[in-house]
Parts: structure tokens; sequence; C-alpha cells
């Protein structure tokens, strides 16, 4: 099992939303804007045309999976356990089906795999389940980085702030790993970011590891949030 230190951080840059844009003309590749009406306009970098912004639109949404039962399934779905596959352990009823499923389910959230994730929890795979020797599905998709699959198990009614061994909480755990797009879903679905392990706040734990500037982001929600 992976342990994490009590450190972390990722890279954020300013955030803007443009609301109204009219461009005038273009030279070199970069638009020269006549009118902008902006809210909460951050640094604008502009390459070959394109603006770039530190923070990203909100992910949409995405309709919770709905469950499928099946006789394969007996009709219910897993419970929110820790699956060990071996028949008597007080944790796993020696449910092999639901293991198989949480396998599933995690598996795909280390790798991204956003179809595989959907297709167990359509199948009855619980979003806060796991299994022997691997984090739940969102820690699992925050410590890589896959920001869709930590909005997917999101909107499917994972704990956004779930603290799980070692005081890793999934905020934790991205900043530990600069993972900076995951921060800002995490972030936008309303994270605890006064939650302090033993290593500190997640703003702590990216400014102990080099993240500057996912640091300063975490650290500025951290002034606005935090008694």
């Amino acid at each position: 099992m992976t342990l994490l230190s009590s450190e972390g951080i990722t890279e954020n840059r300013s955030s803007g939303e443009i609301i109204m844009m009219q461009t005038a003309t273009r030279t070199n590749g970069c638009a020269l804007v006549s009118l902008i009406i902006a809210i909460s306009v951050g640094s604008v970098s502009c390459n070959r045309g394109s603006a770039a912004t530190g923070s990203q639109q909100a992910k949409p949404r995405e309709t919770p999976i709905a469950f499928q039962p099946t006789k394969e399934n007996g009709g219910k779905r897993c419970e929110a356990l820790w699956y060990t596959g071996q028949p008597g352990d007080e944790h796993d009823s020696a449910d092999h089906r639901c293991f198989a499923l949480q396998e599933k389910l995690i598996n795909g959230a280390l790798d991204g795999k956003l179809n595989q994730m959907r297709d167990a929890l359509r199948d009855g795979a619980n979003v806060e389940g796991t299994t022997y020797n691997k984090f739940p599905a969102l820690h699992s998709a925050a410590l890589q980085g896959h920001a869709d699959a930590v909005a997917l198990l999101l909107d499917n009614g994972a704990n956004v702030n779930r603290v799980i061994d070692f005081e890793n909480s999934a905020l934790n755990m991205a900043a530990s790993g600069g993972r900076a797009d995951v921060v800002r879903v995490l972030l936008d679905r309303g994270v605890d970011v006064c939650y302090k392990s033993a290593g500190g706040t997640a703003g702590d734990i990216a400014r102990a590891r080099g993240y500057k500037e996912l640091a300063d982001l975490l650290k500025s929600t951290e002034r606005t949030k935090c008694k």
C-alpha cells in the first residue's frame, strides 16, 4: 500500500472568467482585444491566438449511474466495506462478486478509465467501498491526478471529505502529488480546506512539497474559509 508523507502540493494559476470579448484583429497569432468586460480576470497569456488562465471552468455534473439489478448481483448494490476476497473475513462476508466489482472500480479510478468505472457502478460497486491493500476509488483517482474520475465519483455520491488510513483525505493526497486539476475539482465541490492532518492542511502539504502556486491557491482559500 502506498503511504503518503505529510506533505504535498500542485500548481495553480490566476483564475478568471471572461464573460464578453470582442476581438478586433490578430497579429502574430495573438488576439488584439478591443473590448473586454471581465469578472475576476487574472493573468491571461496569449499564445498563437489562445488565451490561457490558471483555472478551468467547473466540470459539468454527471447524472449518477443507475444501478441495474440482475440475477448475478441479487438485486443489491455492494455495501461500503473493505473487501479482502478471503472467506471468513469480518469485513468481507466472503462476497467475491463485490470484491471483483470494487477492484474494477478502483483500478478504473487509478487508470482514469471512466467507462470501466461507470460499468462497475452500474453493476453494483459501492462508491465508498474498497479492497485489500488499496485506497478507495476517490482517493486513488485524486492521488493519480485523474480529475474527470474524481468528478465522476463525486457525482455518484463519494464523500468529498472522507478521511482514510494515515489521516489521508482526497485533498491532501492531491496536494501531495501536485495535482492542481484535482484540487480545483475538489474545491468546486466544497471540500474542507481546513482539515488538518499531522502534516498540516493541504496548503501546508503543498508548500512543503514545493508546489508554490498550488500552495498559494490553497492558503488563499484557507484564509477565506478557516477561522
